[in-house]
């Protein structure tokens, strides 16, 4: 028994005639007899009571009829899931994001998704910088949305640029070094310095330490939250300064905070949506498209210069 041989008796039980359904399935009469005989023998059953005036559906076949309807048309939203998953049009996609780095974009790329495929499960996690990469790992993301400095020595991973973006340094706007340009190197080296936590967030930990051992001295880390808007809270609040990515930063930092461009290119960062390199999940190109158009979005209201869509790395196997 197949699919043509029930779409076969369906023709034939909603005409009651044999030729109709024939001229209807583009066969001969003696093929769709051929058919449904076939079908009765599978089943063994009557399906028609024949004569040669009338052709009516036995008691059988009248049970039979609305089964076979049924499979045929679970047959076809299996078929379309399929093939809707397949294109990446259904299926389910499983993305990652930072606690506060994608905030200022992650509601209009996430609008904008659903609105244009319906069919797609998109769920949502927010991990920290270490959870993160081990779900990209391990398989469990289909996408990451990280900064690119996360991702250096992970294997089999990776990223396409969304943006560039430059470090800085933040403090008060009360602060006595906050008017300044530019900050001299010696102007920072005895101040406070407040930093995530290494425990939830080891790459911006090392970073910020690196970035300050380049400029020739070891930052003093006074305190170290576990959170982005707890550690802006602290450095508002006067208890040290930081050093934070101007554009992913910005948008949703206090106003009585200050912003001082670091120089050099150890101080360039990207923000990156990531996959493992062996994710063949269709939905995975729709998404960044999207996520693309939400950036340009983005980047036109803050000012940020286009970035390179063909911008796209793998790490090191």
């Amino acid at each position: 028994m197949d699919i043509r041989q029930l779409e076969i008796f369906v023709c034939v039980a909603e005409r009651l005639n044999f030729t109709e359904a024939a001229k209807h399935l583009y066969l001969t009469q003696s093929a769709v007899s051929l058919q449904i005989a076939d079908l009765e023998k599978q089943l063994d059953v009557k399906l028609f009571a024949r004569n040669s005036h009338s052709v009516q559906l036995t008691a059988a076949g009248q049970v039979f009829v609305k089964e076979a309807k049924f499979i045929i048309t679970t047959s076809e939203e299996a078929i379309k899931r399929t093939r809707y998953t397949a294109s990446g049009f259904g299926g389910t996609l499983r993305v990652g994001f930072l606690e506060s780095h994608t905030k200022h974009f992650l509601p209009k790329l996430v609008k904008d998704f659903r609105h244009s495929y319906p069919k797609i499960k998109l769920l949502l996690t927010q991990l920290s910088w270490g959870d993160l990469n081990l779900a990209l790992e391990r398989g469990d993301l289909d996408i990451g949305l990280t900064m690119s400095v996360s991702l250096q020595n992970i294997p089999k991973v990776a990223w396409q640029t969304l943006y560039q973006d430059v470090e800085c340094f933040v403090m008060p706007y009360d602060h006595p070094l906050a008017n300044q340009p530019q900050l001299d190197l010696t102007a920072v080296a005895r101040e406070p310095f407040v930093v995530l936590n290494r425990e939830v967030a080891p790459c911006p930990y090392d970073f910020t330490l690196r970035l300050c051992v380049n400029r020739g001295f070891t930052p003093n880390f006074v305190e170290r939250p576990f959170l982005t808007e707890i550690l802006l809270t602290l450095v508002e609040s006067g208890e040290g300064i930081a050093i934070l990515p101007y554009f992913t930063t910005k948008p949703y930092a206090s106003p009585s905070l200050r912003f001082i461009k670091l120089e050099g290119d150890d101080a360039q960062v990207e923000m990156v949506a990531s996959w493992k390199r062996t994710n063949r999940n269709p939905a995975i190109p729709l998404f960044l498209n999207k996520a693309r158009g939400a950036i340009q979005f983005f980047q036109n209201s803050m000012g940020l210069p286009p970035s390179n869509d063909s911008n796209e790395h793998l790490s090191s196997i």
